[in-house]
């Protein structure tokens, strides 16, 4: 096994070995090579290419659908409160109900109780 492998450890350091280019090779990738810039395909003539324009578009659109977005929430959030704060007073004004029919209750009892003993005292 250790022999295999010294074997691929050689094989790949000859094949890696520096080596000069062919001659003739720079000229013929250079021929190759178109000599002119080509003309880049940009939006309405305004000279940034279509792709950038692209980006710019969704960019603008998502900070749009972002803020609607977030105007939602915060609405939500808003009316979620207010029923909060409904059925807060709700509950305070049947507990306060509660304690003024006990209250008035009391005072009936109180008031017909005194009534009574007052009448005692005028009978004897």
């Amino acid at each position: 096994m250790v022999e295999k492998m010294d074997e691929f450890e050689r094989e790949l350091r000859e094949q890696l070995q520096a080596r000069s280019a062919p001659g003739g090779f720079a000229d013929r990738v250079m021929a190759r090579v178109p000599h002119g810039r080509a003309p880049r395909e940009t939006f309405l003539g305004l000279g940034l290419p279509m792709w950038r324009w692209a980006v710019a578009a969704v960019l603008v659109a998502g900070m749009v659908l972002g803020g609607l977005e977030h105007d939602r929430q915060q609405r939500m959030a808003g009316e979620r409160a207010r029923e909060q704060v409904l059925l807060a007073l709700r509950i305070t004004g049947s507990t306060l109900r509660d304690v003024q029919q006990k209250v008035s209750a009391r005072d009936e009892r109180e008031s017909f109780s005194q009534k009574g003993t007052v009448r005692e005292h005028n009978d004897q």
